[in-house]
C-alpha cells in the first residue's frame, strides 16, 4: 500500500513515502521568498512515484498557518486521489515515537504545548527545564527531535492498532489561534 506523509514547520517542508516495505524521504528548506502554500503541492507532485492510498499529516498543535495548509492539502489530495486520511495530533505522534518522553511543541507565544501524563497543556521553557533536571526526557522542539516528522508519521500509521480512528482532518488546538500571552497583551 502506498502512503504519503508530509509535515510543515518553520522554513521546512518534510515529505515521506512508503510502498511495499520501502521508504523514501525528502526535506526541503524554504528559500526566503517561498511559502509552504506556494511549494507544498509542487513538491508532492515531484515526489510521488504513484497515487497514494493513504495521506498522512498531523492536525497540530503548532503554527496555525502550517496546520491549515497541511490539512487543506491533505483534504484536496484525499478528494483527488480518492484515498483515506491518517491525521494524528503531533503530541501523540511524538509521544509514540520517543516513548517515555514529554512532547514539547513551540507555541510561538512564549511557551510550549505539552502532553504530560495524558494531560495536554502548555509550559514555559523554564518549567520544562525543571522537568529535565528531574530526569525527564523531552522530545520535539526542546529535546529529541526527528529530522523528518513525515517519516515518523508513516511508521506511526504502520504500527497504529486502529489507523481509521485517526482520520479526522480537524485542527487540534490547545488554545485558540487568537490567544495572546499576558506579556504580549496590549489591552
Amino acid at each position: 500500500m502506498a502512503i504519503l506523509g508530509f509535515s510543515l514547520s518553520t522554513g521546512v517542508c518534510q515529505l515521506a513515502w512508503h510502498h511495499e516495505g520501502e521508504f523514501k524521504e525528502h526535506v526541503a528548506l524554504l528559500e526566503p521568498v517561498q511559502t509552504h502554500a506556494g511549494i507544498l503541492t509542487s513538491l508532492i507532485k515531484d515526489f510521488l512515484p504513484m497515487p497514494p492510498k493513504v495521506i498522512a499529516t498531523t492536525t497540530g498543535p503548532g503554527s496555525f498557518t502550517s496546520i491549515r495548509i497541511q490539512l487543506a492539502t491533505a483534504i484536496g489530495l484525499k478528494i483527488g486521489y480518492e484515498t483515506t486520511l491518517f491525521c494524528p495530533n503531533t503530541l501523540d505522534l511524538l509521544q509514540w515515537a520517543f516513548e517515555g518522553a514529554i512532547p514539547a511543541i513551540d507555541s510561538f507565544r512564549g511557551d510550549y504545548f505539552t502532553k504530560i501524563d495524558d494531560s495536554v497543556s502548555y509550559a514555559t521553557e523554564q518549567e520544562l527545564n525543571v522537568l529535565k533536571d528531574q530526569g525527564k526526557s523531552i522530545c520535539g522542539d526542546l529535546g529529541q527531535a526527528s529530522k523528518n516528522l513525515a517519516l515518523l508519521l508513516l511508521h506511526y500509521y504502520l504500527f497504529h492498532p486502529n489507523p481509521e480512528s485517526v482520520s479526522s482532518p480537524e485542527p487540534y488546538y490547545v488554545r485558540t489561534p487568537e490567544y495572546k500571552t499576558r506579556a504580549n497583551y496590549q489591552g
